[in-house]
């Protein structure tokens, strides 16, 4: 299936149940390189490559299941940034060796050429051209090297944050859209690349500090000194950023003011401390040790963000059964966690730790509120959309 815009838009599928030859991804979103001769898929290998977008910015899907597939991608024309929702990869490149798991994004610079060995997989990226990212570059004013644009990973700290991927189920609606072409697609496609600029390195910039890396110092500073509410004025310093500058790349990347995040943070926290059980002083003292002087203030705060109040979040963790069938916020949270990571790889442990709640209590309320259990719900949901996309495909191609 196949469509196609004069401005470059397309939505484009490969997969072997309609006699798509594997190699033929690699000619079609290469140019044919002759690295395509040296690719290897096993026998019984099952594999769907989706691309949706134009010239500047696509998403990719690559499905592969049933077997191991190999082969050599050279230098391109794009940058891919990607995650593993599921399964194994190495890159080995001339110099190392990376092993890629589920979880955290990984970028390959369109100068690097890479041999990969992969299994099980289930692959969702983002392709930027060299050229669309220079020019944003340029616009943000970013120091660029004069050779080509090799990236570094992202810190850790900003990758447990995901700005990319929280942007991605932001916009993917509207990418994904056919109808959204022009000026506007360009604008979406920008706040894409802004994001990877300020959240991956660039290597090769001589004394310049890239404005990932003084994002990441941003966010340590404020989780190292979050219980004693530094100024704006102390994190920007702590960065090596103006104030203004502060503010707007956490606006663009993160979606918040430096000062809203710190006080997310500290509210974040201190519902962890009510999770693993408070002393004497209960919440009001768990408020005090993260900067909340008025307890008042702190519960309207605290049930803004979380959907339920301080000595609710105590009860949650201690283990009362809802009643009357009434749903907590505690599994819908859960629930709206799996909507949202159904294609990703989710454990109970990382479910529990979204809903704020210890993994075992989190299967005994599923089992109390739902009937079944967390593990189940995300077969149910991947099921779910497995079939939606079925019959999507078959309208279009129809």
């Amino acid at each position: 299936m196949s469509t196609s815009s004069s401005n470059g838009f397309r939505k484009q599928r490969f997969t072997d149940d309609d006699g798509s030859g594997y190699d033929t991804i690699f000619t079609s979103e290469y140019g044919g390189s002759d690295f395509a001769s040296d690719t290897y898929v096993a026998p019984g290998t099952h594999y769907e490559y989706l691309v949706v977008g134009d010239d500047d910015l696509s998403l990719r899907t690559m499905r592969a299941t049933g077997g191991r597939r190999t082969g050599v991608i050279g230098p391109r024309e794009d940058h891919v940034v990607f995650w593993l929702a599921q399964g194994h990869l190495e890159m080995h490149f001339a110099d190392r060796v990376r092993v890629v798991r589920p979880g955290s994004p990984y970028i390959a610079s369109a100068s690097e050429a890479y041999r990969f060995e992969s299994e099980e997989t289930i692959y969702n990226g983002v392709h930027l051209a060299d050229a669309f990212l220079r020019r944003v570059g340029r616009e943000l004013g970013y120091h660029q090297p004069e050779g080509p644009m090799l990236f570094e990973q992202q810190d850790e700290v900003i990758a447990r944050r995901e700005p990319l991927r929280r942007l991605i189920r932001e916009l993917s609606p509207a990418l994904m859209d056919d109808r959204v072409q022009g000026a506007m697609r360009t604008a979406l496609n920008r706040r894409l690349a802004v994001v990877v600029l300020d959240t991956f390195p660039l290597r090769d910039r001589g004394d310049d500090v890239p404005v990932a890396n003084r994002l990441r110092d941003a966010i340590r500073f404020i989780e190292e000194h979050a219980r004693e509410r530094p100024a704006v004025r102390a994190i920007a310093d702590a960065a090596g950023l103006s104030e203004r500058s502060l503010q707007d790349v956490f606006v663009r990347t993160l979606g918040v003011t430096p000062s809203r995040f710190l006080r997310d943070h500290r509210l974040d926290e201190a519902r962890r401390s009510l999770l693993h059980g408070v002393g004497e002083g209960g919440v009001a003292d768990v408020a005090s040790a993260w900067g909340f002087s008025n307890p008042g203030r702190f519960a309207t705060a605290y049930r803004e963000r979380f959907a339920e109040s301080p000595s609710a979040t105590i009860r949650a963790a201690r283990g009362p059964r809802p009643e009357n069938g009434t749903v907590s916020a505690r599994v819908r949270r859960a629930l709206s966690f799996i909507e949202d990571h159904a294609d990703e790889a989710l454990t109970v442990e990382r479910i529990a730790d979204a809903a704020g709640v210890r993994p075992r209590r989190l299967q005994q309320l599923f089992q109390a509120e739902c009937g079944t259990s967390p593990m189940a719900r995300v077969r149910h949901v991947r099921a779910e959309r497995a079939e939606r996309n079925a019959a999507d495909e078959k309208r279009v191609d129809h």
